[in-house]
């Protein structure tokens, strides 16, 4: 079963918690796998704490890793290469194991979609196999 929802991004740099929406396109799935992945190449998934610290760490330290004003031939077109090195750098999809009809995530876990490039309207997919 595939379930795609959109997120609405309202900066730039943004971390944003869909575990709620990717638990809701779990379905009547008892046991299997969930795999979420961001219809974008400016953006990313990860599986980490959305501690408020963190959610800000997340993205500063990305920023130092490949700086925005950065040195990309890609800027020509569109001034955002750093948001697509950061992308390609971190991925565009996880998958998270389903077990009683839930996402299996550790006690701090939840699905964060990493924003470089934004505000953006963000499309997930959702793709469940199990049974």
């Amino acid at each position: 079963m595939t379930r795609e929802f959109d997120v609405r991004t309202t900066s730039r740099f943004q971390s944003v918690d869909i575990t709620d929406e990717v638990q809701a396109s779990v379905g009547d799935f008892q046991d299997g796998v969930a795999h979420i992945f961001v219809k974008h190449t400016t953006c990313a998934i990860i599986v980490n704490e959305p501690e408020s610290g963190l959610m800000e760490d997340y993205l500063t330290w990305m920023k130092k890793l490949v700086p925005p004003n950065g040195e990309f031939k890609h800027n020509i077109i569109d001034n955002n290469g750093h948001a697509h090195i950061s992308a390609m750098i971190i991925g565009n999809s996880r998958t998270v194991p389903v077990k009683s009809g839930k996402l299996d995530l550790g006690t701090w876990q939840r699905i964060i979609l990493l924003e470089f490039d934004g505000p953006r309207t963000r499309r997930i997919q959702v793709k469940v196999m199990g049974e």
